[in-house]
């Protein structure tokens, strides 16, 4: 995983924060992967977007406990940055598998999102608007708090590792 002083430092601050290959991925995720994970686990797809065709943003909530890399991720982060532990912090997988715009919305947990698949882009609404282009490996840091829009330019698949407790200095 790599991650420097500046990025440390910026999400230490709360500030939008975009590291391009963080980390080197071992598994293959792709909608194989997703499928294999939901019949071997038991798990659930919660509809997100409810548009009622292909153009659906769909979420598994709560993988960490079956996906050995991503709890890695978890605890990493977790430790780095010192978070006070909260029941509901956790990695959801989100997936689509067409190119889609989501809504507009804001998060009440700090998210370290990780692209595992495709290509996404997240606009940042601040004092401008500023588009940030996350693929295979990236992580981008969203602060709790700050209103963003995720467009799946294709086929996507990321991990959400969000946190809801503050850190602890």
């Amino acid at each position: 995983m790599l991650i420097d002083k500046n990025n440390i430092e910026l999400i230490k601050n709360n500030k939008i924060c975009l590291i391009k290959n963080f980390v080197s991925l071992d598994k293959k995720y792709d909608f194989n992967f997703i499928s294999d994970l939901l019949e071997k686990n038991q798990l659930k797809v919660v509809n997100k977007t409810f548009v009622g065709d292909l153009k659906d943003v769909f979420q598994i909530k709560s993988v960490s406990n079956t996906v050995d890399e991503l709890k890695v991720f978890f605890d990493f982060l977790s430790k780095l940055f010192n978070y006070e532990r909260d029941s509901k912090d956790e990695v959801d997988l989100f997936f689509s598998i067409v190119s889609q715009v989501g809504d507009a919305h804001v998060d009440t947990e700090d998210v370290f999102i990780l692209g595992l698949s495709g290509l996404v882009l997240y606009r940042i609404y601040e004092e401008q608007n500023k588009d940030y282009y996350l693929e295979k490996g990236d992580m981008i840091f969203i602060p709790k708090g700050l209103k963003h829009k995720v467009i799946g330019i294709n086929p996507r698949i990321i991990a959400s590792i969000g946190f809801y407790g503050k850190r602890i200095n």
